[in-house]
């Protein structure tokens, strides 16, 4: 009878054992699942969550066409200014402590022209300066339209406003002596690299240098700026297929390449569109975030997926010298009259969902932005949107 109560008293004391053993479990899975659901969609390392970031700030592509600078000119001062296109996003530029964009148009003087051959007025760029944009990115397929005059007015309208730049030279010596671009801040060495896939039919005519997608130059680039002790590289790159939603498979080989070599964030431009975003491994073990296309930050294209792009913040731990968080903004390009002004003006779509009112676009455009916002989310949900 005693052993019997024993077993008995035995058989409890493990079931309830296994009971509270199986609470544990169910409680450790949830915990665990939670904390993946956390930081699996857009954390790439938390180093120390209390550390200092170096943020960057990314836009797409500057377009010119002529629509947009006969909008910039007034008729009474004859000059152009292009300062409120940008003043809806001034605030996000400003906010961090570099911001790049990518000048798909050369500043090459009169006459002013659009597609194919692009010149856009000095203005242009000087609205950028006074959205707090810092560096200039110049390799792309539009660099030579207007020849050698084109490429070195440019440049030295862009050294003219104490900006920097990247991506088209002079000649060898200017490159040589400022490429890659290396900048400090925070205590943080960054190295900026910029290339373009081609410049339509023209060919940059000695002295002049634009740099292209060769591996073999690139190669040599990274080596240099490793020399230099950097600690993060960026590469900013012309590529893909116009209006095609999807990077191609010469994108992800290259992006592979760009990894497989050291490059810490790959920022694509080129495509018109907003493309899919991904993270690749680097030789580091750590996460590289690359975005295909950014899209048009600003242009005249209306076609479906054209009409706005996205803005690229990344945050780089100012100790671990490596990316605390990636995400991004879409920004939608309204072409028509605010504060009573008739002009493209760059509308963030998180703006305009928690505050409609103060955009009062029409019907059409405010189907437009609601699609192109829901659409770029859906495409890039692996990163988190920013506000």
């Amino acid at each position: 009878m005693e052993q019997w109560k024993s077993n008995e008293y035995t058989l409890h004391f493990n079931f309830l054992y296994l009971i509270g053993m199986k609470k544990y479990l169910i409680l450790f899975c949830s915990l665990f699942l939670f904390c993946n659901f956390l930081f699996s969609k857009n954390e790439v390392n938390v180093y120390e969550n209390n550390e200092d970031t170096l943020s960057l700030i990314f836009a797409g592509d500057i377009m010119g066409h002529s629509p947009q600078f006969k909008a910039a000119y007034n008729p009474k001062t004859k000059l152009f200014n292009y300062d409120i296109c940008f003043q809806n996003v001034r605030k996000y530029i400003e906010s961090t402590d570099i911001a790049i964009v990518n000048l798909e148009v050369p500043l090459a003087g009169k006459p002013f022209s659009g597609y194919p051959n692009f010149s856009s007025p000095d203005a242009l760029l000087d609205g950028l300066k006074t959205a707090g944009y810092d560096i200039i990115l110049t390799a792309n397929n539009h660099a030579l339209d207007c020849g050698k005059k084109g490429l070195e007015r440019t440049i030295n309208v862009i050294k003219n406003r104490n900006l920097l730049f990247a991506g088209s030279y002079i000649d060898k010596t200017q490159r040589d002596s400022i490429y890659p671009l290396v900048i400090e801040k925070k205590g943080v060495k960054i190295a900026f690299l910029n290339c373009t896939y081609g410049t339509n039919a023209y060919k940059p005519l000695l002295p002049n240098i634009v740099n292209y997608l060769d591996s073999i130059q690139i190669k040599n680039d990274i080596l240099k700026v490793k020399a230099k002790g950097v600690d993060f590289i960026v590469m900013t790159v012309h590529w893909g297929t116009e209006y095609e939603l999807q990077s191609n498979d010469f994108q992800k080989k290259y992006a592979n390449f760009f990894t497989r070599n050291g490059i810490n964030l790959i920022i694509g431009g080129h495509p018109h569109v907003v493309q899919n975003a991904d993270y690749l491994i680097g030789n580091d073990s750590n996460k590289v975030p690359v975005f295909y296309s950014l899209g048009n930050s600003i242009s005249n294209q209306r076609q479906p997926n054209t009409d706005g792009g996205i803005m690229v913040k990344v945050q780089i731990g100012t100790k671990s010298k490596h990316i605390i968080k990636t995400s991004f903004l879409p920004v939608y390009v309204y072409k028509g009259v605010l504060n009573k002004v008739f002009q493209y003006h760059l509308i963030p779509t998180t703006d305009y969902l928690k505050k409609s009112i103060k955009y009062p676009i029409n019907q059409s455009d405010k189907n437009s932005l609601l699609y192109f916002d829901k659409l770029t989310k859906f495409r890039l949900s692996n990163f988190d949107v920013f506000e």
